[in-house]
């Protein structure tokens, strides 16, 4: 499960430095933007389920509200104080200069990024606004806010109804898009997306809609641990997420930013968990990909100030493709480099000082070997 989280990260970052770095004098290689975004999205629903599901996983009837809401907020907030602090002054040093697309911030607009309610408006001057990727840790905040309430609920769903339960959840997941083009216009020709902004912001980015996989996610988790999930070996949910993509030229755009993907990847994770387990494992298991897992939220966090203060540098100029791919791969290290910084210096301490009871900063005891579920519970689900 850690390095899957550092996948799914990698994924966010290769497409940003691709599409938002813009370093290739060749314009052909912008032909992969749509595949790029599409994978993003995949990825970034992935997250979505993964951090239900592990959360679910780690669940403990013993646990607070209180409690649960403290560690969130210290795993979070300090890495987006830092993120949001270097954004800001990125921005008020050189406004739209790095030609990203950041609109700049008003203070209402820094203040409710600040706050992580931004997802909630739906303007694009808000959902993009600042470090633009907080937009989904605005909805894992919501997520976050709802979950004591929600664990209670899906721990009572009894063996021989867990999967008509997850049947809904994935049910309501692809009925969004549809609900979206029923209730919103359409877009202007010619725009990106080819979606209109309202259409867009309550499929990709309103909160209560991506709740929809997260919930999918505390489900699936319950399936494992009540052994109602079925024995498939991984690649099977990976041909099927790979038939989507091969679909994609003709599967409507509503459907592009996670609903065609996410079920796929709703199979392949408890598939995964399954074999973490089982004492399986995988290739994600290894043990060089634990720390970059281990980081992928602050990776997550900072690779966009660190694409934009580098576009801004270099002040927007093109290359020739192998002095751009150059620099793509050496932006893309520079980001994992900064990333393990940030997780060591910002983060590990954060949750060492505050995030038990009474400020404990002695590190909590590992499971024991023999506990066969101690992969999974070692995890922490955000991005």
């Amino acid at each position: 499960m850690t390095g899957l989280r550092f996948l799914l990260a990698a994924v966010v970052l290769a497409g940003h430095v691709l599409t938002l770095g813009r370093f290739y004098e060749d314009q052909a290689v912008y032909e992969a933007a749509d595949v790029s975004a599409m994978a993003s999205a995949a990825a970034v629903s992935s997250f979505f389920l993964l951090s239900g599901f592990v959360l679910a996983w780690n669940a403990s009837p013993a646990d607070t509200a209180l409690r649960f809401w403290r560690r969130r907020l210290v795993k979070i907030f300090p890495n987006h104080v830092v993120t949001w602090s270097l954004m800001m002054g990125l921005l008020m040093a050189t406004g739209t200069a790095a030609s990203l697309p950041v609109p700049d911030p008003g203070l209402g607009q820094a203040v409710r990024n600040l706050l992580l309610v931004h997802a909630w408006v739906p303007d694009m001057a808000d959902f993009s606004s600042v470090n633009p990727v907080t937009w989904s840790i605005s909805c894992e905040a919501f997520f976050y806010a709802l979950f004591p309430l929600l664990i209670r609920p899906v721990r009572a769903i009894p063996a021989r109804l867990i999967r008509p339960a997850i049947a809904l959840m994935a049910a309501l997941v692809l009925a969004m898009p549809m609900v979206a083009m029923a209730v919103t216009d359409e877009a202007a020709p010619g725009s990106w997306p080819t979606l209109s902004t309202e259409r867009w912001w309550l499929i990709y980015f309103f909160p209560p809609v991506r709740l929809l996989e997260f919930v999918l996610g505390l489900v699936l988790a319950r399936a494992v641990q009540l052994d109602r999930w079925p024995a498939l070996r991984p690649h099977w949910p990976l041909l099927a997420l790979a038939g989507v993509f091969a679909a994609r030229p003709v599967l409507p755009e509503e459907f592009l930013w996670g609903a065609a993907t996410c079920l796929p990847v709703a199979v392949l994770i408890p598939a995964l968990a399954t074999r973490d387990v089982q004492g399986r494992g995988s290739l994600l298991g290894r043990r060089g990909l634990v720390p970059l897992g281990e980081a992928s939220f602050a990776l997550y966090m900072v690779h966009f100030p660190l694409l934009y203060a580098i576009r801004v540098t270099l002040d927007r100029r093109t290359f020739d493709t192998v002095t751009a791919t150059a620099l793509t791969v050496g932006v893309s290290v520079l980001c994992v480099a900064v990333s393990l910084l940030l997780w060591r210096g910002v983060e590990v301490p954060m949750m060492r000082r505050f995030a038990r009871p009474g400020g404990s900063s002695v590190p909590a005891a590992r499971p024991a070997p023999e506990d066969r579920a101690a992969p999974l519970r070692q995890q922490d689900p955000a991005p």
